[in-house]
């Protein structure tokens, strides 16, 4: 979830290490700190809340000549978001930040004979390191040691004053990489903060650890063997994300789902016929069937998926919550395939996935947005998503083109089974290329959706309502008000009303009805109806005027259920962002919540 970054060289660090996490902050804003190297010794800077208030708190403090260092910016896992539980944490002469979760600290904790200030895992660590220290172990020795008596997953970098102007790092089941430039050596949890100043990146395996000065880095692996450093390149120039003009980088960015789906399509249709280059027909129509696994918004775009699989590829398809699946013990087929979904491709629970199923020998396939992410980097084959960065922690545009890429997927499989073909085949191709002109048009009811956001700021919460391909757009609909206006609502399949959740109707539960024309059309206006006869207060999202809404959101009327799916998603997105807005709330980064969900 944290974000860390390190740098040694030539350079004045404290800015260096400042824009770094500025990169990194999307995940995790509830803290942040960092520790220079000095003459006299280490010091260290920490501020609660958002980075700026580490920035205000560092803006008249010189670090002129100190030119290495460590960061930090925390999304809290234990303890809570206070400045003693804050990274850097340490001792008189050593400090560590760390991502991650040290499983067995509670044990670790009872055995040292030392005083903890925080309430964190982390802190384990620097007490860990400074006892091997005083049984006279050697600086590397005593980090050895201390990697060895952790469990759990861990990026861990850490400074001494033992070893001056040295860097110690190591990687466990969390993300951390070596960037190299001319002006020095840095570290970072992602390419955010290496982008524009380094030319190349070592992202390091699990169980790697090494130390790095201004003029080498030494790597090794659990064995403490040398590794030789294998290096990616860098793109030459920052591409980070401004608002444009825009409130929001969330609602830029809702408005960027046109371009983005326009991008995917790229080169993959032509008029007759699908190709995607990633993936052989033979490779694909191997398999007999598909779990997908995936969590949060992932999830509810691989139930998605799971409709168009099956209904386009006709192959047996279920669907896994990736926190779930891995402890349940799962009967895979054999000659089945994994598709696993996640916007960072760092998504701890969905990682461990992978790994689990690559071990007993099961082809698998990535849908991410991020290159050279651990993902990627371990599934046999993947589908980049093409949506850019997404700076909002409310994931928008990556949904949409998670989506697009399942549906794409699907024709694609159709078609190289041979199940999806004629005219079938090409009204999928017309939706596909319809889609982009949607997405723009449907942001015209942007201003309709701010005039009736100002009705929705209470009540006891919202049902967001639909059936078939329209569920899971329900649960993310739900999911995404929950997230950025802290108002509860729930997603359900309209007909599992009765079952339950209708003792909950009155006039100040909200429904919000997806009311798709192409499925189910008559089904849903029934239990919208089941539904106003308890005094619900119905928004409905249709394409013709329905009598018993008490407001109507008026969508185009589309014969693919596809392109009603999009439209409406843009609506229950525009819906939740001005609901939040009207609330007073920060959009971009809501609280509790970080865009890398990279802890269990």
């Amino acid at each position: 979830m944290c974000g860390i970054v390190g740098y040694i060289g030539k350079r004045e660090a404290k800015q260096l290490l400042l824009s770094g996490l500025k990169e990194l902050e999307y995940r995790g804003y509830d803290s942040a700190g960092i520790a220079l190297f000095q003459e006299q010794g280490i010091q260290v800077f920490k501020a609660t809340g958002k980075l700026h208030h580490l920035e205000d708190k560092l803006h008249a403090v010189s670090t002129q000549g100190l030119t290495a260092g460590i960061g930090h910016t925390r999304w809290a896992t234990h303890g809570k978001p206070t400045e003693l539980n804050a990274h850097p944490h340490g001792l008189t002469h050593s400090y560590v930040v760390h991502n991650g979760i040290i499983e067995n600290y509670v044990a670790l904790k009872k055995q040292l004979a030392s005083t903890f200030i925080s309430q964190t895992d982390s802190e384990v660590i620097v007490h860990l390191f400074e006892q091997h220290l005083n049984k006279g172990k050697s600086p590397t020795t005593a980090f050895t040691a201390t990697l060895a008596d952790l469990n759990g997953a861990y990026a861990i970098l850490l400074i001494t004053e033992h070893c001056p102007e040295q860097i110690f790092f190591a990687r466990n089941g969390s993300p951390l990489q070596i960037g190299f430039s001319e002006q020095g050596l840095f570290f970072a949890s992602s390419d955010a903060p290496l982008v524009g100043i380094c030319q190349n990146t070592c992202y390091l395996e699990d169980g790697q650890w090494g130390i790095a000065n201004a003029q080498e880095v030494l790597l090794f692996d659990t064995q403490h063997q040398a590794v030789t450093i294998s290096t990616s390149p860098l793109p030459a120039s920052s591409i980070t994300a401004q608002k444009e003009g825009f409130r929001f980088f969330m609602e830029k960015e809702i408005y960027e789902q046109s371009t983005v789906i326009s991008d995917i399509l790229m080169g993959r249709l032509q008029a007759q016929h699908i190709h995607i280059e990633e993936i052989s027909p033979d490779w694909l129509t191997t398999y007999q069937s598909i779990t997908l696994c995936a969590c949060g918004t992932s999830y509810h775009a691989a139930l998605t998926g799971s409709y168009l699989l099956e209904q386009l590829a006709k192959i047996p398809t279920n669907v896994a919550i990736a926190s779930e699946f891995r402890y349940r013990n799962p009967v895979l087929n054999p000659e089945g395939l994994l598709i696993v979904i996640s916007q960072s491709g760092e998504t701890a629970d969905t990682l461990e996935v992978l790994k689990l199923v690559k071990k007993q020998g099961i082809k698998t396939l990535a849908l991410c947005n991020v290159d050279n992410s651990s993902i990627v980097r371990l599934a046999d084959k993947s589908l980049l998503l093409r949506a850019g960065i997404e700076k909002g922690v409310a994931s928008t545009k990556a949904f949409s083109a998670q989506i697009m890429t399942l549906w794409l997927l699907a024709c694609y499989w159709g078609q190289s089974k041979g199940c999806l073909h004629g005219i079938a085949l090409q009204k999928e191709i017309q939706a596909l290329e319809k889609t982009h002109q949607v997405l723009r048009s449907a942001t015209s009811v942007h201003d309709r959706i701010h005039r009736l956001s100002k009705r929705y700021l209470h009540g006891h919460g919202f049902f967001f309502i639909g059936r078939d391909i329209f569920y899971p757009l329900a649960l993310e609909g739900a999911l995404k008000l929950k997230e950025i206006s802290y108002l509860h609502a729930e997603g359900y399949p309209a007909g599992e009303m009765k079952h339950g959740p209708i003792a909950l109707a009155d006039a100040e539960l909200f429904t919000i009805a997806l009311m798709g024309k192409s499925r189910l059309y008559n089904k849903i206006k029934s239990n919208v109806e089941e539904l106003s006869a308890r005094d619900s207060t119905i928004i409905a999202i249709a394409t013709e005027y329905f009598e018993l809404a008490d407001d109507l959101i008026k969508i185009n009327a589309y014969t693919h259920p596809m392109l009603e799916f999009f439209e409406m998603l843009i609506v229950v997105q525009l819906l939740a962002l001005e609901i939040a807005i009207r609330l007073g709330n920060d959009v971009d980064m809501p609280r509790n919540l970080a865009k890398s969900v990279t802890v269990e």
